[in-house]
């Protein structure tokens, strides 16, 4: 049975809460993962391992920190909560990049700060839960809920092979491939929102510089929403899988920050781990969007909620 928050609530990684996963706003939905507990009456441990369900994030809630709607069954909760099918068609591209925009445009002083598991804002952000943020404030006239964590936006997201195609409101992932990986595993850490796209033809290849913005972490990045640029082959030579396990080309390798941003050090080590290019076209519809072990650590192979 699901029930409504009435008020919002920190949803963590572990039992232990020492690592925020994200954070759920007021009206979203939410059950326990285990029939046997109660969110309303826990027995002996006030942690509860929960699922939310306008993206399906699990991780452990504070059950005496949570108030709550009466139960409700899942069929009620669908059509009551802010997803449904009917999403599929009001994701608009146009205001998530304006969201972005908005965000970049402010002084420095005025933007919004890494927060880690920092989701609903308005003023504290981790990477993916800023790239959640915009598809969820921008969509009209119910938010559109794409997948919280980054390897999950990535597994999500449709591959974009070709570059010339991209378009502004794809997303940019950034990574590396773990020594000894699985084909085809790779470790996504960071993602960004791409706000421009510029062909550029040389004489040995063509590429394509992505304009992007996205929230760094304040020891690899700035610690705040910023905007940087990246050029890349416009074409893998090795097209990435479909069905959401992409083998990454590595062509992307050879990236190099773009002309603004040439010498930021920030600039150059995202420019180091660019991996692909995605594509959100609706919202996340069930828990078969997300790959499995969704809870795992950065460490794996996967990435983290970063």
């Amino acid at each position: 049975m699901w029930r409504r928050l009435l008020r919002g609530a920190e949803v963590w990684e572990d039992r232990q809460r020492t690592v925020l996963v994200t954070e759920a706003s007021p009206g979203r939905w939410i059950r326990p993962v285990h029939e046997e507990d109660d969110l309303a009456n826990p027995c002996v441990d006030p942690c509860v391992e929960c699922e939310l369900l306008e993206d399906r994030c699990v991780g452990w809630v504070h059950v005496r920190d949570l108030q709550l709607s009466a139960p409700e069954p899942e069929t009620h909760a669908l059509r009551a909560s802010r997803r449904y099918r009917g999403h599929r068609g009001l994701l608009h591209v146009p205001s998530v990049v304006a969201f972005v925009e908005a965000h970049v445009a402010r002084t420095r002083e005025d933007r919004a700060r890494y927060k880690r598991g920092g989701t609903t804002g308005p003023s504290l952000f981790d990477a993916s839960g800023f790239v959640q943020a915009a598809f969820a404030n921008a969509s009209s006239p119910r938010p559109v809920f794409i997948p919280r964590r980054v390897h999950e936006q990535h597994h999500f997201a449709e591959p974009v092979d070709d570059l010339n195609e991209a378009t502004p409101g794809d997303l940019v992932f950034f990574g590396v491939q773990p020594p000894n990986a699985f084909k085809g595993c790779v470790d996504v850490r960071h993602v960004g929102i791409i706000t421009a796209v510029r062909c550029i033809s040389g004489s040995s290849a063509s590429c394509v510089e992505l304009a992007f913005a996205s929230v760094t972490d304040p020891i690899a990045g700035r610690g705040i929403v910023a905007r940087d640029s990246v050029i890349v082959p416009s074409r893998s030579s090795t097209p990435g899988a479909r069905g959401g396990n992409w083998s990454t080309t590595w062509e992307f390798g050879r990236a190099r920050p773009g002309p603004e941003h040439e010498g930021d050090a920030a600039s150059e080590r995202l420019a180091q781990t660019v991996l692909s290019v995605g594509r959100c076209r609706r919202g996340v519809e069930g828990a078969d969007d997300l790959p499995r072990g969704r809870t795992a650590s950065s460490a794996r192979c996967g990435g983290s909620s970063r």
